[in-house]
């Protein structure tokens, strides 16, 4: 017997890569730099974009490509059969032209005419046949095409069903991280699809999106702190006798807490990933949520201004029990001390607390549709001393109402080319054009569709005197039937409002946009029962 062959082996080592630094690297420098990027990305000459663009197509598309080889095949298959049947046609009537031909000579005999005779019944009889097979041949090249035609229509339809499901899995990501370029936009997926975000700090700012419609998420997370933050504030109330309440001081800032939350759950060292949220890693961030916010309070009786009904009755002072619950909030910098932070946290730390991330960190809390506008405030340098009308009064100084109402207008989508740039500060400028506002700086609300025709004031719902439960009923509604709503927190007294913009409901709270503070709660942030009233708008 003869041995068998064996193939020497090449000893040798292997050189490994840490593919978590590799990961995190270049994660931070896709995320970091991306803005950058898809501006750059725009000057690459067509032709790389387009071979680039193919290149990435090519390797996604091969499965569908392949899939549709089958039906290419049958199509195939079915056109060679209609071509063969047409080739024996004409055949056909080549052999019936050369019988006539031949018969036609016979013509001075009773036999040539009987032949001829019988010629002519074959002929026609052959001809039928023939018109037959042509039908035939045409059937069947009809349902060739067809079946082909289908073939095409299910394969265009996969395809498109595909690059759909792309879009949306990474729809989120591209309209928070870029304003344009569509090289950034295929860099960005393919980060995605090659998970490097798993095993990175930077997950924090996709967690918040479901990755199916049972997983457990940031944004669920955030709502159910939220919900119990409210239930203690209801719970403090119902037990302790009171006839006014003063909720003082704010909870901390969600992106604090975040911030936090990501740093402490990936240790310096990616330990665990911040993209996935489960019961341990919900516990760490409850922990952390409650550490940065204390509620205390207590009930004192104390003598209180109370206006009376009639605008000629004199205000009075009276003694009232006045609960007062106070939320004492930490901020990032505090717990980053509290917690001490080792040097590869702080590093972590810092790198997040960039302004680089601002709209990200809105992408968890606000939702992952959110742009710039969630960022803007009345006293932002860029238009705070905008003035309001003819008075000496600015933006900064009494623009939360009009502010909240450029936030809406913005986020509703509505054209604003007659204002460019649109932000508070051109808006408010182009309503001074049209008399937008009185003598007094009361915003006019009908010049509104003025300056932005595709967006419209409705009317004011009163709410004093309704329950927290009715309050939140009525908002609801509103904003379910695709109204805009402006709401205002302080109770409408003189000189003491507030106007604050409603971009969703969660559970029992009302989320926000503050023109004043970073806070997203109103129901937290503010009295519940100092909720007076709201505007509608329509967006067209």
């Amino acid at each position: 017997m003869s041995k068998i062959k064996t193939r020497n082996v090449i000893k040798g080592t292997i050189k490994t890569i840490d593919k978590g630094v590799i990961a995190t690297q270049k994660t931070k420098e896709n995320i970091v730099n991306v803005k950058e990027k898809s501006e750059n990305s725009m000057q690459v000459k067509e032709q790389n974009s387009t071979e680039y663009a193919t290149n990435r197509i090519e390797g996604g598309t091969r499965k569908v490509v392949n899939n549709a080889g089958i039906v290419r095949n049958k199509g195939n298959e079915a056109v060679r059969t209609t071509k063969n049947n047409i080739i024996k046609t004409k055949d056909k009537i080549k052999n019936i032209k050369t019988r006539l031909a031949e018969k036609k000579k016979i013509k001075t005999t009773k036999k040539g005419i009987k032949t001829s005779k019988q010629v002519v019944k074959n002929t026609e009889k052959v001809a039928k046949e023939t018109v037959k097979a042509s039908q035939r041949a045409i059937k069947i090249a009809r349902e060739t095409a067809k079946k082909t035609y289908q073939g095409i229509k299910l394969t265009v339809k996969a395809t498109i069903t595909t690059v759909k499901a792309i879009i949306a899995a990474t729809k989120a990501l591209i309209s928070a991280i870029i304003a344009g370029g569509w090289i950034a936009i295929v860099v960005i997926v393919v980060i995605c699809l090659i998970g490097l975000l798993c095993s990175s700090i930077f997950g924090i700012f996709f967690s918040g999106e479901k990755t199916d419609p049972n997983s457990y998420t940031m944004r669920d997370a955030i709502v159910e702190c939220n919900r119990e933050l409210s239930d203690k504030l209801q719970t403090i109330q119902d037990t302790n006798p009171h006839d006014e309440y003063e909720l003082d001081g704010t909870m901390a800032t969600w992106k604090d807490i975040l911030l936090v939350y990501a740093v402490k759950v990936s240790n310096g060292t990616n330990e665990q990933d911040v993209l996935t949220m489960n019961e341990n890693k919900k516990q760490i961030l409850k922990d952390i949520f409650w550490n940065m916010n204390n509620i205390s309070s207590e009930v004192k009786d104390e003598m209180v201004t109370e206006r009376g009904t009639n605008t000629d009755e004199l205000p009075k002072e009276v003694q009232k029990k006045v609960l007062h619950i106070t939320i004492s909030s930490k901020n990032a910098e505090q717990m980053k001390n509290e917690y001490n932070f080792s040097p590869l946290q702080l590093k972590q730390y810092n790198e997040l607390l960039k302004d680089d991330y601002s709209m990200l960190w809105n992408g968890i809390i606000y939702g992952l549709d959110s742009g710039e506008y969630m960022n803007w405030r009345q006293r932002d340098a860029s238009w705070s001393n905008v003035r309001i009308g003819n008075t000496t009064s600015t933006i900064g100084d009494i623009g939360c109402l009009v502010t909240s109402i450029a936030i809406l207008i913005q986020k509703s989508g509505v054209n604003t080319a007659t204002i460019t740039p649109f932000n508070p500060g051109t808006f408010v400028e182009a309503l001074n054009r049209v008399g937008g506002f009185n003598d007094k700086g009361a915003l006019q609300y009908a010049p509104i569709s003025k300056v932005v025709p595709d967006f419209k004031y409705m009317d004011q719902i009163e709410l004093k005197g309704k329950t927290r439960e009715e309050k939140l009923s009525i908002i609801t509604n509103y904003f379910n039937q695709g109204y805009y709503l402006t709401v205002e927190v302080k109770g409408a007294t003189p000189g003491n409002q507030h106007w604050v913009a409603v971009i969703g409901v969660d559970g029992n709270n009302i989320k926000m946009v503050d023109p004043a503070t970073d806070h997203t709660d109103m129901w937290t942030a503010y009295e519940w029962d100092k909720t007076s009233q709201f505007n509608y708008f329509k967006a067209n």
